[in-house]
């Protein structure tokens, strides 16, 4: 049952956001203080973002692992590593439980999703972390295909993990669970859309709901944002992008002795950061995809699709690596994904796949749902003009739009997280309750 101070936050969020088109609820200038008005410069705090991670004896933090591919197990250069990797973040007690997926090519271990994880522990609920299906991890231990980046087929493989992941944490691990939710970040969250969809027609976790935050509506496009942005490094010396990605883990383990609960966590994060705009670009495109060259090396490991052409060895990996880092994510799609998909349909094309795959192709799925909630920003870096529009005609008032936070730049703020444990708590909490009852 939520308390009375619960009640008088959810009471002063809905009084503050005003509704909008199609019932949506936008937080305006005034009522949202969010400091950094450059979307660009929001984006960057993601790259710092860090759980604490204080482990106890009572192991409230466990890194696990389950077999869902033995054959995987030995993939060459891989063997003993095909296990999937996912992290539980226990409550006390009998609790419902949160599953998360990560942004684009996270691992279970993602600094935004630890951060948040830790913020709904404290909520009340235990939380399971998985890998992003682009993450090499999922990839190699997971993705059936062994070629993930394709949302239908992900959401496939990744509904198959979540069960095999809840299953080991309620019969291995000892924990109580209660009722489910589920939530996404950025391509995570396009991946829980695919998931949720997934679990309305066959209701084998039957989530009470879930919580999209910031996905690409036009994934491709976003991609080619990414690949431009990280393109920035070579206008960098080596010397600028070692002291670029040095200075903000400095700065992100500083933060951490800071309170997560104070508004001006990253308020001088402007003028601690003292970075060119080209700087504070390459920041976010290595962050949004440092681990994808890991992924297709996994790949070509596991599937030798032949693009990969450095030679490599027990004794020898890290030129192979670094050739796959060089690629990009739009290099992935194009020179992994795609050649694999047209074996069975020959004619298929980039933006075919874009158009059945994105966040538009389940639009009506989206639009008809009573229980996925959609929570954006405004000036999103990710988005195209009208994306906006069209989220909050198709969620309505399930769609919380704040002004700023560029892309994925405002989890951290104390009123975001508050909304989020606070979701949670009136949709999960709420069916735990009334189970009770």
């Amino acid at each position: 049952m939520l308390s009375i101070k619960q009640i008088l936050l959810t009471l002063a969020i809905f009084a503050s956001a005003p509704a909008l088109a199609g019932g949506a609820r936008e937080f305006d200038e005034t009522t949202y203080r969010y400091p950094y008005a450059d979307p660009y410069l929001a984006t960057t705090t993601i790259a710092i973002m860090k759980g604490r991670e204080e482990r106890s004896g009572d192991e409230t933090i466990r890194d696990l692992e389950v077999a869902l591919l033995p054959r995987r197990n030995a993939v060459p250069l891989f063997e003993g590593k095909g296990k999937l990797h996912f992290r539980l973040y226990r409550s006390k007690g009998e609790a419902p439980l949160i599953f998360i997926v990560p942004g684009l090519g996270s691992s279970a271990y993602e600094g935004s999703a630890s951060f948040i994880a830790e913020s709904l522990v404290a909520g009340g609920f235990h939380v399971l972390v998985m890998p992003d299906p682009l993450n090499w991890n999922f990839a190699l231990a997971a993705s059936r295909s062994g070629f993930p980046g394709h949302h239908v087929a992900d959401a496939v493989d990744m509904y198959r993990a979540m069960q095999a992941a809840l299953h080991y944490v309620t019969d291995e691990a000892g924990v109580s669970v209660g009722k489910l939710g589920l939530m996404g970040f950025s391509e995570g969250a396009l991946c829980a859309a695919y998931v949720d969809k997934l679990d309305a027609e066959e209701s084998e976790l039957d989530f009470v709901t879930t919580l999209l935050i910031n996905p690409p509506v036009d994934p491709l496009s976003a991609i080619r944002k990414i690949d431009e942005m990280a393109r920035v490094a070579a206008t960098l010396t080596p010397e600028q992008r070692s002291r670029v990605q040095s200075f903000a883990f400095g700065t992100g383990i500083r933060a951490l002795k800071q309170d997560y609960d104070d508004p001006d966590y990253f308020a001088d994060w402007d003028q601690r950061l003292r970075m060119t705009n080209a700087q504070i670009r390459y920041l976010i495109g290595a962050s949004l995809y440092s681990s994808i060259g890991d992924t297709m090396y996994a790949v070509e490991q596991a599937q030798h699709p032949g693009v990969l052409k450095t030679p490599v060895s027990a004794s020898f990996r890290s030129a192979r690596l670094e050739e796959a880092r060089s690629i990009g994510v739009l290099g992935y799609l194009e020179r992994f994904l795609l050649p694999h998909l047209r074996i069975a349909d020959p004619g298929l094309t980039m933006d075919a796949l874009n158009d059945a795959t994105s966040l538009r192709a389940i639009g009506l799925a989206l639009a008809q749902s009573r229980r996925v909630y959609l929570m954006h920003n405004r000036d999103d870096i990710l988005l195209n003009p009208g994306d906006i529009e069209y989220l909050m005609r198709t969620f309505g008032e399930r769609a919380i739009v704040y002004p700023r936070g560029g892309h994925l730049g405002n989890l951290w703020y104390p009123s975001n997280k508050r909304d989020i444990v606070l979701h949670f708590q009136q949709h999960v909490g709420k069916a735990r309750q009334s189970e009770e009852e």
